[in-house]
C-alpha cells in the first residue's frame, strides 16, 4: 500500500479527480431515469460475472467478459442512445424547473383535486401525470413547456376543448406544471380491458414505464380514475382522490406505512384496481 502511494504523483491525483468528477456528473444527469436503473443492473451483473470467472476456471466465460469489457463503450451508446442525446442537448443548460415546493403539499393537492372535480362537472376529459422518483424529462421535452404554478383554473383552461393542447397530458414536475400537450406511451398489455380508449391506455402505459401517478378524467362518464403501476381505480371522489394522492406522494413515509395509514380507503382503491384490471368494467377513453 505504501508503494502505491509513493507512485501517486500530483498529476496522477489530478487525473483521478478529473475522472471521478466526470463520472459523478454523468451519474447526476441520469439520476432518477430508467438509464440509471439499467446502469446499476449492468454493473451488478458484470461484477458478479467477473468474480465468478476469476474464482473458478471458466475459460469461456472469462473470454466473453474480456470481449464485453473491450466493447463496453459501444454497448453503452447503443443501449442509452436516447438518454445520451438528451443529456448532451441539456449540458450547460440550467433547468427551468426548479422549485422548493413539495408535490405532496396541501395546496398543490387541493388544486389538482379541485381541477379534476371541475373537469368532471364540465364533461371535459383530462390526463394529469404526477412525477415521483423517475424523472419525466423525456416526456416533458416533447410537450409544450409551461413552467407554472399549479392552479385549478390553469388546468381547466389547458384541457378545455378549445385549447390547442387539450388532447395531450399535463406533467407535474417538482411541484409545478412543467409541460402540457405531452404524448404518453400506450400500454401493450393484452390483459387490459378492450373497452378502454386511448386516454386510459396512455395512462396505463405511462404508469408501467415509470412510477408516475396518473389522474384520468373521463368526459363520457364524468368519472375520476387514478392509475398506479398499471392498475386503474375508477369512480374516485375528490376527497378520496386527494387522500390517496397525499398518501402515495408523502415523502416521509415508506410504502408499508402509506398503505396502513390510509386504512379502508387504500384497501378499497386496491380492490377497485384489481376488479377493473380483471375486466370488471370499462369506458371508452
Amino acid at each position: 500500500m505504501a508503494e502505491l502511494f509513493q507512485k501517486l504523483g500530483p498529476w496522477a491525483i489530478v487525473d483521478i479527480l478529473i475522472i471521478a468528477a466526470i463520472i459523478y456528473r454523468l451519474l447526476l444527469l441520469i439520476r432518477g431515469t430508467r438509464a440509471m436503473q439499467m446502469v446499476l443492473g449492468i454493473l451488478v451483473l458484470a461484477g458478479l460475472t467477473f468474480l465468478v470467472s476469476q474464482i473458478y476456471p471458466l475459460t469461456t466465460l472469462k473470454w466473453v467478459m474480456d470481449k464485453f469489457y473491450s466493447s463496453i463503450i459501444i454497448i453503452i451508446v447503443i443501449l442509452f442512445q436516447e438518454d445520451i442525446r438528451r443529456v448532451l442537448s441539456r449540458m450547460g443548460k440550467k433547468t427551468v424547473f426548479q422549485s422548493g415546493e413539495a408535490v405532496s403539499s396541501r395546496q398543490i393537492l387541493d388544486e389538482i383535486t379541485r381541477a379534476a372535480s371541475s373537469l368532471t362537472s364540465k364533461k371535459i376529459g383530462a390526463l394529469i401525470v404526477i412525477e415521483r422518483n423517475i424523472i419525466l424529462s423525456r416526456y416533458v421535452d416533447v410537450g409544450i413547456l409551461v413552467d407554472s404554478r399549479i392552479s385549478k383554473e390553469l388546468l381547466v383552461a389547458i384541457f378545455h376543448p378549445t385549447s390547442p393542447v387539450h388532447d395531450g397530458a399535463v406533467i407535474i414536475q417538482q411541484g409545478r406544471i412543467a409541460a402540457a400537450g405531452c404524448f404518453l406511451p400506450l400500454t401493450r398489455d393484452e390483459r387490459v380491458d378492450p373497452d378502454l380508449g386511448t386516454r386510459h391506455r396512455a395512462a396505463i402505459g405511462m404508469s408501467q414505464e415509470t412510477d408516475a401517478l396518473v389522474v384520468v378524467v373521463s368526459e363520457e362518464t364524468q368519472a375520476i380514475s387514478l392509475v398506479v403501476d398499471g392498475n386503474v381505480s375508477r369512480n374516485l371522489g375528490p376527497k378520496e382522490l386527494r387522500k390517496v394522492l397525499r398518501n402515495l406522494l408523502s415523502p416521509d413515509r415508506d410504502v408499508s406505512e402509506k398503505k396502513k395509514s390510509s386504512g379502508k380507503n387504500w384497501n378499497q382503491v386496491i380492490e377497485r384496481m384489481k376488479i377493473f384490471r380483471s375486466g370488471g368494467g370499462g369506458e371508452h377513453e
